[in-house]
């Protein structure tokens, strides 16, 4: 009687202790696994993170763009520099077959045969000499030719820089050229018509600066006959 009390004594105390094994072991699986909604929540972070790290870098390069666009620097406007001149007052040479516009504070005068000077009241050194050639007279690549010796007369140092062709009504096609002078810059532009061949020659100053109003009125050459 007595070995059956001890055995079921034994067999309960082995028990509890069974019972708290299992439940450490659970315990320590429970605490050991990261729970579910922590790691939601920081995947939920990182991916606001990396939308608002997006958004900045879409904001920076729009930005960055329209700062480009802002900072080009404008293209000349050769083109409207024909239209000033439409203001001017109609005048015809006295020498050569042609007519243009001149405008308020510039006077047209014969030079010489077939070349004509186009000249600025208060500052007669800045001028614009006017040649005109009927066609098969001289070429296209002629006349760009002898303009640029003429520049390289001027500043023989210097390299002569090519500027924007010009475009407007009746200009099938155009060059230009420029060289610094001592006194400002010199000037040289070939405009091909349909009846015509025009060559310019532009003697400017930097205190007279007249290039822009000369060539202007240089675009409104037309020939009369």
């Amino acid at each position: 009687m007595k070995k059956s009390l001890v055995s079921a004594a034994l067999l309960l105390t082995m028990g509890a202790v069974l019972a708290a094994c299992g439940t450490s072991e659970s315990t320590e699986n429970a605490s050991s696994t990261p729970p579910e909604t922590s790691t939601k929540e920081t995947a939920g972070k990182d991916v606001a993170d990396k939308e608002t790290d997006s958004n900045e870098n879409v904001a920076e390069e729009t930005t960055d763009e329209e700062n480009a666009v802002e900072e080009a620097p404008p293209e000349e406007a050769v083109g409207e520099e024909a239209s000033s001149a439409a203001e001017g007052t109609l005048a015809e040479s006295d020498e050569q077959p042609y007519e243009l516009n001149v405008l308020p504070g510039y006077v047209l005068t014969s030079e010489e045969p077939g070349k004509d000077s186009l000249y600025k009241e208060s500052d007669p050194s800045a001028f614009m000499r006017i040649e005109t050639f009927a066609p098969g007279e001289i070429d296209f690549s002629q006349a760009e030719t002898q303009v640029k010796e003429t520049l390289k007369a001027v500043n023989a140092e210097a390299e002569i820089a090519e500027g924007q062709a010009l475009a407007g009504a009746g200009i099938v096609k155009s060059s230009r050229f420029e060289v610094p002078s001592a006194e400002g810059k010199v000037t040289g532009v070939v405009i091909e018509q349909e009846n015509q061949l025009v060559r310019l020659t532009i003697f400017d100053s930097e205190a007279a600066n007249a290039t822009a109003d000369l060539i202007a009125m240089g675009q409104t050459i037309k020939r009369t006959e």
